[in-house]
């Protein structure tokens, strides 16, 4: 059960918390941090997050905080729900950012290049770009993502992560932590691979990496892949410069 909870996006400390406060007629905080072994802040924190996602509730006995279950049936289905609505939002999100860029993509910009592809070759081609330029790689999304773009765990290691290692091209992630499910992409590789973990989970189907004086987004909408390129000294600074910022507040643990 635990496998199936997190193939539905619940991460590990979720799903030992929700396990154990199905196991329990009258779950407390202090009850469940002694069954999981946790600390009670951590117990706290991911009870909230279960809250949020509409698998618990918040009961006051006593000046005590109880865990309220929601019936699983009830609860996980309107966990599903309120993701297929915020995919579906992030669909929107990305539609328009692409129909910006496919827009810039038909005007002459001096000193730029814009390349729009479809399909496997697109991330092919934008690979290529990334790794023939040898400058490091600042990128930003989820490893979810590019796993499914290029087929799966092996399709990628192949195509991406043996060619860089080869050519000892370093890597820069801000990513969600369900990267540490894949250790042969989240464990570091003689310093040339770092990440900071955002808090929630990077739900929107669209991946950015600044590479040099290029960006490049891509995204995958009803299983079709798309990938877009700008070569822009200008655009990639700026965007260089907002990711550095951003990978200074966030946490590497």
């Amino acid at each position: 059960m635990e496998k199936e909870l997190q193939k539905l996006g619940l991460e590990e400390k979720e799903v030992q918390i929700y396990l154990s406060c199905l196991s329990q007629k009258d779950p407390t905080p202090t009850l469940v941090a002694k069954l999981t072994g946790l600390k009670r802040a951590t117990v706290y924190f991911y009870l909230e997050r279960l809250r949020e996602k509409g698998l618990i509730e918040w009961e006051i006995h006593k000046s005590r905080k109880h865990i309220a279950l929601v019936p699983p049936r009830r609860g996980l289905k309107r966990y599903i729900a309120n993701q297929k609505e915020q995919i579906e939002r992030s669909e929107e999100v990305v539609k328009g950012i692409l129909a910006h860029m496919e827009q810039m993509s038909q005007v002459e910009m001096p000193g730029s290049k814009v390349y729009h592809y479809e399909g496997q070759e697109g991330i092919r081609f934008a690979i290529d770009k990334m790794l023939s330029s040898r400058k490091p790689l600042y990128w930003f999304g989820s490893m979810e993502l590019l796993l499914a773009a290029a087929g799966g765990e092996k399709a990628w290691h192949r195509i991406f992560t043996a060619r860089r290692l080869q050519e000892g091209t370093v890597t820069y992630g801000i990513t969600d932590r369900r990267i540490l499910r894949y250790p042969q992409f989240s464990n570091m590789k003689e310093a040339k691979r770092s990440y900071r973990f955002l808090e929630d989970d990077f739900e929107i189907p669209a991946t950015l990496v600044i590479f040099g004086d290029s960006i490049c987004l891509g995204s995958k909408q009803n299983n079709e892949l798309r990938m877009v390129l700008i070569e822009n000294a200008m655009m990639a600074q700026t965007l260089t410069f907002m990711y550095k910022v951003l990978w200074s507040r966030l946490s590497g643990e």
